[in-house]
């Protein structure tokens, strides 16, 4: 038993020994893990400092580029708004001068009338007379009294409507001639009111940059370099030196051909807008071997001045033989002044380019499509024949007494001079800018329109990184993360261009083209329609930046 009990003791105090031995080992090995810790915590503290830093750049970034966008397209939206003023103030102008191609046309054809009333009561009155002698003569009185007292109804018929028509043309000439003057001054402002639109544009468009600029980021601003270049832009877009052509009446009626060929497109716009009343009121009344027929229109001449002439007539035909009774013929013109009795005032044939020494040839509008080269409208609606001429003396009623069938009854009133024929104060078409040959052929392409380009730069420490915030130590610590931007500046570039697109296919925009005056069913022309500012329909888009605009900036650019 002794022995038993002594080898437990010693089993026990081995284990004890063994026991004791294992915190002494544990000891050694304690804080290896804490390391590791550390370096990993720091380098999460700098990867959240670099993302940090990442994200407050693209941001910053993000916001100048979206500045820069809002401004170029800015500038664009501008100058399309002002492009589509002056094709407004265009179209005004013209709607303007068919306003007054209409009161010459309704002055004519109320001197025509009235002359044809004077005619009339003096052809019956003559008709009276001579039945009345015949009556006197036995076995003639039964056929010649009835004719004598109907040609007498007419007579008076005609007399009623001349007294009718010598009042109305007494009240309605001076309507028509302030009238005339009125839409004259307001044409000259609508005129005045474009170019200073463009011109404002100088001005405007590098304001409307900056407060674009301004408003989306304080802190940013477009630099020198980009400033002039924009200013370059818009300067080519809004003046005659690249974008725009500008033609004058005077330097057309010098002989420029430059300028002639632009007035006379602008007159033939101004041409084929005319109503159906002002550009042909040419119609015919059959009756068996005799025609009624009524010939008038009216034109501008000389881009100055509107011409109408009106002239009534019989027509007769027997077999072979055919002849023409003048009924009536009136004239009127729109001019800027008239001066004494009106004698030296324009002449009615001396008419345009293609109907000179009355050969009435017609004016060639060469928008209709189907033009094969020949005048699709006759000069003054077809009113160049023997009884037109007439005009050329006696177009408003005043007519001498020696003239067959205008006495012994001659008018009762109204404005029956030469001079009363010409209405004052028009001032005809001004001068205008039009988009150049060269550009808005098609609606893509740097030709398209003009191409605004705006650079916005912001000095570095706006984007707020981990340098300006001093997150991670301060500055020059040790996790401080340099940021190598060239000048220390952030920038962004954004190009706008405007550019011309007339919606095709709903109706409201539809193009149509007709044949004739009264073509009741015009065609559409499906064509592509070009760029011009007589049509409204400019708009502003953003484009990638040409290649020239980063050349002109590549300075400023330089590692931004």
């Amino acid at each position: 038993m002794p022995m038993d009990v002594n080898n437990k003791e010693m089993a026990r105090r081995i284990r004890l020994r063994g026991a004791s031995a294992r915190p002494s080992g544990a000891r050694r090995l304690r804080g290896q893990a804490m390391v590791l810790f550390l370096v990993l915590v720091g380098v999460l503290c700098l990867g959240a400092v670099l993302m940090f830093n990442t994200g407050q750049t693209v941001q910053k970034k993000v916001h100048l580029t979206n500045t820069a966008d809002a401004a170029a397209y800015s500038v664009a939206v501008q100058q399309a708004r002002a492009m589509n003023f002056v094709a407004y103030m265009n179209r005004g102008r013209i709607a303007n001068e068919v306003a007054v191609a209409q009161m010459v046309s309704l002055w004519s054809w109320m001197n025509m009338y009235h002359t044809h009333a004077v005619a009339g009561q003096n052809f019956f009155f003559y008709i009276e007379s001579l039945c009345n002698a015949l009556s006197l003569i036995p076995g003639v009185a039964a056929i010649c009294q009835p004719i004598a007292r109907a040609a007498n109804l007419m007579k008076k018929g005609y007399q009623a409507a001349e007294k009718g028509l010598a009042s109305t043309r007494a009240a309605v000439h001076p309507l028509v001639d302030g009238a005339v003057t009125m839409l004259g001054t307001w044409n000259l402002g609508l005129a005045n009111a474009a170019d200073l639109m463009l011109a404002g544009m100088l001005v405007d468009g590098i304001k409307v940059a900056r407060d674009v600029v301004d408003k989306n980021d304080k802190n940013a601003k477009i630099p020198a370099l980009a400033h002039g270049l924009l200013l370059n832009q818009i300067r080519k877009a809004s003046t005659e030196s690249n974008m725009l052509d500008r033609f004058k009446k005077g330097r057309a009626s010098e002989g420029d051909t430059r300028h002639i060929a632009g007035m006379n497109r602008y007159r033939n716009v101004v041409m084929a807008s005319r109503d159906y009343f002002s550009a042909d009121r040419t119609s015919e009344t059959p009756l068996p071997f005799i025609k009624l027929k009524e010939r008038g229109g009216t034109d501008m001449v000389d881009y100055d001045r509107w011409v109408a002439v009106d002239a009534l007539d019989l027509n007769m035909k027997f077999w072979k033989l055919e002849f023409d009774i003048s009924l009536g013929f009136g004239g009127a013109q729109a001019v800027r002044d008239v001066v004494g009795d009106g004698s030296k005032t324009p002449r009615f044939f001396e008419g345009i380019e293609s109907g000179r020494n009355g050969a009435g040839a017609g004016w060639y509008y060469e928008g209709l499509p189907g033009n094969d080269g020949h005048p699709l409208y006759p000069q003054y609606g077809g009113a160049t024949n023997n009884t037109a001429k007439f005009v050329e003396q006696y177009p408003s009623v005043n007519q001498p007494k020696t003239l067959p069938f205008f006495s012994p009854l001659g008018p009762t009133g109204g404005p029956n001079r030469k001079r009363d024929a010409y209405l004052s104060g028009h001032r005809g078409l001004q001068d205008y800018s039009d988009i150049n040959q060269e550009y808005a052929r098609t609606p893509e392409g740097e030709k398209a329109g003009p191409i605004f380009t705006v650079l916005v730069e912001s000095d570095r420490k706006h984007a707020r990184t981990s340098e300006d915030t001093e997150i991670g130590g301060p500055a020059n610590g040790q996790l401080e993360l340099n940021n190598d931007m060239s000048g220390d500046k952030m920038r962004a570039i954004a190009s706008a261009q405007v550019y011309f697109n007339r919606p095709p296919a709903h109706p409201w925009f539809q193009r149509v083209s007709r044949q004739s005056w009264k073509d009741k069913n015009p065609t559409v022309a499906n064509e592509l329609e070009m760029g011009s500012l007589f049509s409204p329909y400019w708009q502003a888009r953003l484009i990638e930046t040409p290649a020239k605009d980063y050349l002109v900036v590549l300075p400023s650019l330089a590692g931004g």
